[in-house]
């Protein structure tokens, strides 16, 4: 049976460090932040975290919350994987969708906003939080898409309150474990 790890998580929680342990074990992973962005791209011409945001929420609301789901699962559909990981999903409604094509495993990343806020200013990319206030913002709005629902329904969760190299052990601990059950 195939089976779709799909990683959750707050912004900085660490989710792409779990992405990226997956890829190295040979996964393929999809990421919902890509499929906005390449929406972006279509519709724009260009990236800003403002269109991607903008995009983000429109989407959801021109075609429903399942909009981005629908874009992930047609990409799944057109590759051949046994197990694969989904990065960053956002709501129950996704997980729904997920569940079309196969069991579904629901992974959640979690870090205290305090340790998110510092690696997101380390981190700086477009549109990462300047301030605390500005990432509770910024949860309040990922919060309000119904991710604090899948993150309380989550199958695991993992910590990321250690050192970068603890935590990738961790993941890759996890993931194994999540691909053995998996096969």
């Amino acid at each position: 049976m195939r089976r779709l790890i799909c990683l959750t998580g707050m912004p900085g929680a660490g989710k792409t460090v779990v992405a990226e342990v997956a890829r190295n074990l040979g996964l393929k992973v999809y990421s919902m932040g890509d499929v906005v962005r390449e929406e972006v791209l279509k519709e724009k011409g260009f990236l800003s975290w403002d269109e991607i945001k903008k995009v983000m929420f429109e989407l959801r609301q021109r075609e429903g919350p399942r909009a981005i789901a629908k874009r992930v699962v047609k990409a799944l559909l057109r590759d051949e994987w046994q197990v694969a990981v989904i990065e960053g999903v956002r709501s129950l409604d996704e997980i729904e969708e997920f569940k079309s094509l196969g069991d579904v495993v629901i992974l959640a990343v979690h870090s205290s906003p305090h340790e998110r806020y510092l690696r997101l200013k380390r981190r700086a990319r477009e549109g990462d939080p300047t301030s605390f206030e500005e990432l509770k913002d910024r949860d309040l709005k990922e919060l309000s898409l119904g991710l604090g629902n899948v993150i309380a329904l989550a199958d695991y969760m993992i910590v990321n309150d250690c050192s970068l190299d603890e935590f990738k052990e961790r993941a890759k601990k996890l993931l194994l474990q999540l691909i053995e059950r998996g096969s």
